[in-house]
């Protein structure tokens, strides 16, 4: 699990060093990252908990509840977001 995140991470890096729209995701994410601490610190002990065989089978449901838990109380606002980081890729696409 991991090396998922990690690999999510370094695809997400890459697609926006191609894009060249750094600055503007930097600054999107310094608005909104108080937004989602909590989301993260959830998703990312979750996942610790995950690398340890004794509560590797709890992890799953609870996952899954997280992930249920923060599409459904956060849906309008991740489709904000989503919206604003392709209007912004969008934007770097036609400058170049």
């Amino acid at each position: 699990m991991t090396s998922l995140f990690v690999g999510i991470y370094g695809l997400f890096l890459v697609l926006v060093g191609v894009r060249g729209n750094a600055g503007a995701l930097t600054d999107e994410l310094s608005e909104d990252a108080p937004q989602y601490l909590p989301w993260l610190i959830a998703i990312v002990v979750l996942a610790l908990m995950s690398e340890f065989e004794g509560t590797k089978t709890l992890v799953k449901p609870f996952a899954l509840l997280l992930l249920l838990n923060f599409g459904l109380s956060n849906f309008e606002t991740i489709q904000s977001e989503v919206s604003k980081v392709y209007n912004l890729s969008m934007d770097g696409e036609n400058h170049e």
